[in-house]
């Protein structure tokens, strides 16, 4: 009982900070359209998966695909890699990693708990 409700708190925190996360990247995006310069670093990032299960992986998949500027591409064959487009990935894969890591993936692990 104590783990269905863990489970329950950190859905709860995962639907949050990823409102937060939509809100953020959308007024980045907003501000790389509406910037005079090209501010857009598009990239194809590949990201090593800690989640093991379907729904798991579906989850990051379409969290990442309906946060503005990223989009999920496809998962490798051994479902232990995720091909992610970033609209501002810049020069370094690593930091686009490290969010996905860190955030998306993290609270998803969470609530999963594979």
């Amino acid at each position: 009982m104590i783990t269905f409700l863990k489970r329950c708190m950190w859905f709860v925190v995962l639907f949050v900070l990823f409102c937060w996360d939509l809100v953020v990247s959308s007024v980045l995006v907003a501000a790389t359209v509406i910037a005079p310069t090209g501010r857009s670093k598009p990239r194809l990032v590949t990201i090593p998966l800690q989640v093991k299960s379907d729904a798991g992986i579906t989850m990051v998949a379409n969290f990442i695909s309906l946060t503005p500027g990223t989009l999920s591409v496809d998962v490798s064959p051994d479902r232990s890699t995720l091909l992610v487009h970033s609209l501002l990935a810049g020069e370094s894969s690593e930091e686009t990693r490290r969010e996905v890591r860190e955030g998306i993936e993290a609270r998803v692990l969470r609530v999963t708990g594979t």
